[in-house]
């Protein structure tokens, strides 16, 4: 099997939630081994690095030689297993959390990653869903909520209106926030 995409046959093909294609992978793979295989026919490390592109440090090309090795210097020894899955964002949480905003577009974020923890259970930061709902035009202007007009309170000013006999003011010269010593003699 030449350079085909081997990870296709382990890997069912769906919306891919990574960073790179497969074939972008694989492909890095094989730059990786073939560095390894010219350093240790007396290559330039530095100078094979950059013929084959690659972004690494050479100091990572110890730990790549010992994975070749394990791996039974097979090219898929030396495959990125870190390849950025998205699973905090995926399209399943976004649209949950559209529908969840427009129905009520007063959910804070607090409230919102409850309900993403019930619905999914993801443990998504804060912060990451407000950039979720910001990617959306989804998330609250910034400052604090408008407090909305509240009739049980509206009566309550007439109650208070002849309170004046439970509030006595006290002596005029006085406010009673602080009270003074007695002049000493």
């Amino acid at each position: 099997m030449g350079r085909g995409c081997m990870l296709e046959q382990l890997v069912p093909l769906q919306e891919s939630p990574m960073r790179y294609t497969v074939e972008e992978r694989e492909d890095l793979a094989h730059r990786k081994e073939q560095w390894i295989l010219r350093v240790e026919h007396g290559e330039d490390p530095e100078q094979v690095r950059r013929e084959l592109k690659l972004r690494l440090k050479s100091s990572s090309l110890p730990s790549l030689k010992q994975r070749y090795q394990r791996g039974g210097r097979q090219w898929r020894a030396l495959l990125e297993r870190r390849h950025g899955v998205a699973t905090k964002g995926t399209a399943a949480v976004r649209a949950f959390l559209t529908k969840a905003k427009t129905r009520d577009p007063l959910l804070t974020g607090a409230e919102l990653c409850a309900q993403v923890w019930e619905r999914f259970e993801i443990e998504i930061s804060l912060s990451r869903l407000n950039e979720l709902l910001q990617e959306a035009d989804l998330s609250n202007p910034p400052g604090r909520r408008a407090k909305e007009p509240d009739e049980t309170h509206a009566g309550s000013a007439r109650e208070v209106e002849h309170a004046g006999a439970f509030f006595p003011s006290g002596r005029p010269d006085r406010t009673g926030r602080a009270r003074r010593r007695a002049p000493r003699d």
